[in-house]
């Protein structure tokens, strides 16, 4: 079988089902993220606890925390929709769709910024697990987007 079509037939990640599952756990994973450490102090014993979760950190944890909460938000509606617990319209259902693209997009590079940029005075600072969490949720949250659009198509 010819990989295009079988792409075709299947979708990004498999089954509609699948993908709206996938969507889900990346909008939660992106609102557990922002409570999870996302920088560790570099100055004193390894034993002491000093992370400091991003909402802690900084205000951008706050706007993914919003855009994490508008993904969640969609990925669940859409998953109904493919259960066929809310019948939605076709371009209704594409919007959503769009919307969770969207959403995990941007916090994935509000994101990235702090990941990249860490608040001052950064020379002290580590990244800890909540800012990889949350890019790799980002992706995710995306990918079960664009699925969900090419299972449209």
């Amino acid at each position: 079988m010819d990989y295009d079509l079988a792409m075709t037939r299947t979708g990004l990640l498999g089954s509609p089902a699948r993908a709206s599952a996938v969507g889900i756990a990346s909008g939660a994973a992106l609102v557990a993220a922002v409570f999870l450490p996302w920088y560790q102090g570099n100055l004193g014993a390894p034993t002491v606890p000093g992370g400091r979760s991003g909402w802690e950190s900084t205000t951008v944890a706050k706007g993914v925390f919003v855009l994490a909460l508008v993904a969640l938000v969609a990925a669940l509606v859409i998953a109904a929709d493919v259960a066929d617990v809310v019948p939605l319209e076709r371009r209704t259902a594409e919007s959503l769709a769009w919307l969770l693209v969207a959403s995990s997009i941007v916090a994935g590079v509000l994101i990235g910024y702090r990941l990249a940029r860490p608040p001052g005075p950064a020379e002290f600072l580590s990244r800890d697990i909540g800012l990889f969490l949350g890019v790799a949720a980002a992706v995710g949250g995306a990918v079960a987007g664009l699925a969900q659009l090419a299972r449209r198509e």
